[in-house]
């Protein structure tokens, strides 16, 4: 959570996502991953402080550049475009949307695809994924993983989806999982539209109540 007036304050939201490992029915994670980090003091929590420091402008570079990275690993020697189709849609840890549209800009234009090209792919592929996230607001590390209940929802076996996970400091990992037998069917949709639905909306005095009320 941002200290209030804080300029990331406005990203700031709450979600949480539970795994049950088990028979890979909604989806399984293939072995092999792709990852990428540097030490950067991105964003951090100094020992002592309430509230964590962010560098805005470095931590979207940061963001940008382990997308770059992460993706070239994924692709190698092959033709991006073919890559990429492979998959059904590309997920990606969701800080705020346009950040993730900026990053999927960069990893284009390293790829070489035109700008038309490019916001094609983030509307067919990325945009749909991140549904949820633009409701619920930044989840921090549970924001991939809304990205990815949302993707998997309404897949057949065997398709295929992107996981682009990010830690600041900076560290980042790309997955890929495949769509088990009962993603086609998405129960846990029905759940997440239930508690969108039964959201209510707080005044200002309200939320500043809520911020300073006891743990």
């Amino acid at each position: 959570m941002y200290e209030e007036g804080d300029p990331g304050e406005a990203t700031g939201g709450a979600g949480a996502v539970a795994f049950v490992v088990d028979k890979p029915e909604i989806a399984v994670i293939e072995p092999e991953s792709f990852a990428y980090s540097e030490p950067e003091f991105d964003f951090w929590r100094p020992v002592g402080d309430k509230f964590p420091t962010v560098n805005g402008k470095l931590s979207l570079e940061c963001y940008k550049k382990a997308v770059e990275f992460c993706f070239k690993a994924l692709v190698n020697e092959r033709d991006p475009e073919k890559v990429i189709q492979m998959f059904s849609a590309l997920c990606f840890h969701v800080p705020f949307p346009k950040m993730v549209r900026k990053a999927v800009l960069r990893m284009g234009e390293v790829f070489g695809l035109t700008p038309e090209r490019i916001l094609e792919l983030f509307e067919e592929k990325v945009a749909p994924t991140m549904m949820w996230n633009k409701l619920s607001g930044n989840a921090y590390t549970a924001s991939l993983w809304i990205s990815v209940a949302n993707a998997l929802t309404g897949l057949d076996h065997g398709e295929r989806i992107t996981a682009f996970s990010y830690g600041s400091g900076f560290g980042a990992e790309l997955l890929s999982l495949i769509a088990g037998p009962k993603a086609k069917v998405g129960a846990w949709a029905e759940d997440i539209e239930r508690d969108i639905r039964a959201r209510g909306i707080l005044n200002a005095q309200s939320y500043s109540a809520l911020r300073t009320a006891p743990a």
